[in-house]
């Protein structure tokens, strides 16, 4: 053996295809999104407008593949989430119900009295506060917020370059 041989590392190939195949997909697009800006854009602003085009073939795939495919999201979705229910617990939001002498509860018995409509944002937050905290009751919900925000992002990265806002 050479020393030349010795000093090449151990190449996962498979891993390397894998690396270019995946970039020349993602140059591949960005190439055709410079050749096709518009149909990109208004592709993208459709997704943005109805995200349930993307996310319905998604749905038939399984629930456990829609979760590995949107992990990233619900991290980065999960500290907002967290907020929300702080700043109901706060305010007097508890999974037993409202609490007593709380701002809520005030709320409550100057605006409501004993009845609370069952459509008003005072019953969704007491509804969002006594739920659990892993539950995931919007799950569909939060995915085509996160899907509409980030194609909308994109068509307004693609229309951007095209109009000479940056990267020109």
């Amino acid at each position: 053996m050479s020393q030349q041989d010795q000093d090449l590392p151990d190449i996962d190939w498979s891993e390397l295809r894998d690396s270019i195949l995946a970039s020349y997909a993602l140059t591949e697009v960005n190439n055709w999104t410079i050749r096709h800006p518009y149909v990109a854009a208004g592709t993208l602003l459709c997704i943005s407008g109805n995200p349930e085009l993307l996310l319905t073939p998604l749905r038939l795939t399984g629930k456990t593949a829609r979760y590995i495919c949107f992990l990233p999201f619900r991290l980065i979705f999960w500290p907002f989430k967290m907020l929300g229910r702080i700043v109901l617990y706060i305010l007097g939001f508890r999974r037993e119900g409202v609490a007593k002498d709380s701002y809520a509860s005030q709320y409550q018995s100057r605006r409501y009295g004993g009845y609370v409509p069952r459509d008003s944002d005072f019953a969704k937050f007491q509804a969002y506060g006594a739920t659990d905290y892993y539950e995931d009751d919007e799950g569909g919900s939060t995915l085509a917020v996160a899907v509409s925000w980030l194609s909308g992002i994109g068509a307004m990265c693609v229309l951007g370059r095209v109009w000479g806002w940056w990267w020109n």
